[in-house]
């Protein structure tokens, strides 16, 4: 029988664990201890402790690879990245090749990616060369994450061999991530097409002049122009009293599409997903201003917390389209974002053509069940990072302190070392339904925007009726807990749009199933286009009859 533990005795052992792991290297029993513990801080430092050389901790690595969160991984990865004997490493590239499960060929590849010493031999080719050879890989989050990693050193073969797996690669997100590492190997800036990437590649190999990551000022205004480099852009909103910072790329002159992240995140956790629309539309990817730029806005509490301010960045985006001289925009907004598309598509329903929900929200309600969904699957899972980071979703109005800071002081419970690490990790993997997935960690360390915080404000999608019939979808994973599939299902039917419900994603169905994704948007527009064009042609055909 699998036993269970109270919350309390969970937090006690965690603890526990900290204070007595020793700095030597670590123990068998440390190790189950470990596995046991809900604290990911705990749990990375013993993990980066193990001993790649010893087959005992080699078989724990492993096994974190294959079970564990993404977190735990990159602490197996620090592990692995102290290997050094020939037969080590051999079981690594077997491993990165033959294991069955695409996790561990995963974190193989960003092991052997990230060691020092690339020029150690191991079945004939130095230990970066073998990334080569699964680029093809049968899952593609292997390949995505290989084409990722093959950025790390700065080789002609790598180049040569991103190229040459262009060419065949389908897989929407992997074609973005090689062409992210063909421009920063390169900073040649070719594209999406694998074959202008493959032409101008037949011409620079054999140009003896030629090195690596050269810059042309000339063919880097050509990639700006043609939307394929990002073009940085400020607009000073007058209305919104606001400066709005964009990146845009893609397809110009075609319908532009605002970008919109979750609350408090960057536009980067966005761009390597959206590489298929921007083959066909521009788009313009947003950091929000912080809460500090903004002027005059309500406050609460003892802190003075200001409401989120919807209307004023609905004007500063209503600036951006006039100044960008766009006719409509189509709108993607992100969670507890979507309220800015909402209010926008009421206030100037000329303005939109297109809306996009990815997990949102209809009110504030819907964030308050949503945190009590957190803190109940915590309770109940025993784990304790997904109960406290609930804790900090919602805070006293008279003192501003949140529920998380109360709860330590009413139980003189002090915050273990990491903690806020933990919650946010915590909070940031609950977007991903294989918190395994590499590429969770490889998105971290940049998926910041802070924004300051917010207090919810009243707002309620269902009280403001739709004053103009746009083309609608909303998309959510089944497994999120950010935002519900009924509440989702509301607000499709409140705008008269389509629910899809990706069964194997979370929060950010754009990322976990790219495919579909990028069918049901492609769908969204093209039917916009038959509409259009279908009234274009009843126009003319009464025009010739009178």
């Amino acid at each position: 029988m699998k036993k269970s533990y109270s919350l309390s005795t969970l937090l006690v052992v965690a603890l526990a664990c900290r204070i007595a792991l020793p700095q030597e290297e670590v123990t068998k029993r440390e190790i189950n201890a470990a596995f046991k513990s809900p604290d990911s801080f705990l749990r990375f430092k013993t993990w980066k402790k193990l001993n790649p050389e010893n087959r005992a901790h080699y078989k724990f690595l492993v096994r974190i690879l294959r079970t564990q969160s993404w977190y735990d991984r990159e602490g197996a990865v620090e592990a692995l990245l102290k290997a050094g004997s020939s037969e080590t490493l051999e079981k690594m590239v077997k491993a990165l090749k033959k294991h069955k499960d695409p996790a561990v060929r995963q974190g193989m590849s960003d092991a052997l990616a990230k060691m020092k010493e690339d020029e150690v031999e191991i079945q004939g080719k130095d230990v970066y060369s073998h990334l080569y050879d699964v680029l093809d890989d049968k899952d593609p989050l292997v390949r995505r994450m290989v084409a990722y990693h093959l950025r790390v050193h700065k080789k002609m073969d790598a180049v040569e061999a991103l190229i040459n797996q262009f060419q065949e690669e389908k897989d929407p997100v992997v074609r973005s991530f090689i062409v992210t590492s063909l421009n920063s190997l390169t900073q040649a800036y070719q594209g999406p097409d694998p074959i202008a990437w493959l032409t101008w590649w037949q011409q620079a190999k054999i140009d003896k002049d030629y090195e690596l990551g050269e810059m042309d000022e000339e063919s880097l205004r050509k990639a700006e122009e043609l939307g394929h480099k990002l073009k940085k852009r400020k607009t000073q909103s007058v209305s919104g009293g606001v400066t709005l910072e964009t990146e845009e790329r893609g397809k110009l002159n075609s319908v532009p599409i605002l970008i919109i992240p979750y609350y408090g995140y960057s536009k980067k956790i966005m761009m390597p997903f959206l590489s298929e629309l921007e083959k066909t539309n521009q788009l313009f990817y947003i950091d929000l201003p912080p809460i500090s730029s903004f002027k005059g806005l309500k406050v609460v509490s003892a802190k003075k917390i200001p409401y989120y301010p919807i209307d004023k960045l609905v004007a500063a985006f209503e600036d951006l389209r006039k100044a960008t001289g766009q006719e409509r925009f189509a709108l993607m907004a992100c969670g507890m974002n979507a309220w800015i598309a909402m209010r926008y598509a009421n206030l100037h329903p000329k303005s939109v053509s297109h809306l996009v929900f990815i997990s949102p929200l209809s009110s504030n309600g819907a964030y308050g069940a949503a945190t009590k969904r957190m803190e109940s699957a915590g309770k109940e899972k025993s784990d304790l990072e997904l109960w406290h980071f609930a804790m900090t979703r919602t805070f006293n109005r008279q003192t501003g302190e949140s529920t998380h800071d109360s709860y330590h002081k009413e139980k003189e419970i002090p915050e273990p070392e990491g903690e806020d690490g933990g919650i946010d990790r915590r909070s940031w993997s609950l977007y991903f339904k294989d918190e395994r997935d590499s590429l969770i960690g490889m998105l971290y360390p940049v998926k910041n925007h802070p924004m300051g915080s917010v207090a919810i404000p009243d707002f309620r999608c269902f009280a403001e009726p739709p004053k103009a019939r746009i083309p609608t979808i909303v998309i959510t994973g089944k497994s999120a807990l950010y935002s519900s599939v009924d509440d989702c299902k509301a607000i499709a039917k409140h705008f008269g749009g389509k629910l899809y419900v990706y069964p194997n994603t979370s929060g950010m169905p754009f990322a976990e199933d790219s495919t579909l994704f990028n069918k049901h948007m492609a769908f969204l527009l093209r039917e916009k286009g038959k509409k259009a064009k279908a009234k274009k042609t009843k126009k003319k055909r009464k025009a010739k009859k009178k």
